[in-house]
């Protein structure tokens, strides 16, 4: 039975180590960094060209980049802000590369339905609040602490295993939906697996969002 009580939920998140350590904290960014500013760079100005899609690559890359760059200059001063870095760019950095698809979705391969991106963004929309769901409930129990039991493990375990099984089925989706988009509409196979590709780095982005709220937790604490 579990017992878990708001006073042990509290202590759990007390206990939270939090930050990354120094050592790795400039190379995590960097690498972090590098592939939305190649990706969403060639995106927004890639044929055909179009303001409204540059403007909404650009902006979150840009804003991506002025975080990065302060973490990257000073990792010391900036240990416990790297959280907050973190999860921005998994929120930017999915909504450019989710972003991204659409764009090649209509200005590329000329998709007139707004169907694409009303379940483009649904799915974008689920899928992050259910992945942000579990990590709550592996912050409190015990996930993230110091020192986490058994018990805890054990507890934390099958949050483990949904997530993946979560996003393992999320990437299969992207996938199926491509193919059959590319079989019942005639579009380029290529530029259907480039869409996909967005959508899959969409995803793997989104894993770093929950590095927000644990900023605000050891904010919270000071």
């Amino acid at each position: 039975m579990n017992d878990n009580t708001p006073g042990q939920k509290q202590s759990f998140i007390d206990d939270y180590a939090g930050v990354y350590p120094l050592r790795i904290i400039r190379s995590q960014t960097i690498s972090l960094l590098l592939l939305p500013n190649v990706l969403l760079l060639i995106l927004a100005f890639a044929d055909p060209y179009e303001p409204v899609w540059a403007w909404l690559l650009l902006v979150p890359l840009v804003m991506m980049d002025m975080l990065g760059l302060a973490v990257v200059v000073s990792p010391g001063r900036m240990q416990e802000f790297h959280l907050f870095v973190l999860g921005a760019v998994g929120i930017l950095g999915s909504a450019a590369f989710a972003a991204a698809a659409n764009k090649l979705a209509y200005a590329t391969l000329g998709i007139s339905s707004p169907w694409f991106l009303i379940v483009s963004a649904a799915g974008y929309i689920l899928v992050f609040a259910t992945l942000y769901g579990i990590h709550i409930k592996l912050l409190y129990g015990g996930r993230y602490s110091r020192e986490a039991s058994d018990n805890q493990e054990t507890e934390t375990r099958g949050a483990k295993k949904a997530q993946g099984i979560i996003l393992a089925c999320s990437g299969l989706g992207v996938l199926l939906s491509c193919v059959l988009i590319k079989t019942f509409g005639g579009y380029s196979m290529k530029v259907m697996l480039i869409i996909a590709l967005l959508f899959l780095f969409a995803l793997a982005y989104m894993m770093l969002a929950g590095n927000l709220h644990k900023y605000w937790l050891l904010k919270k604490r000071r």
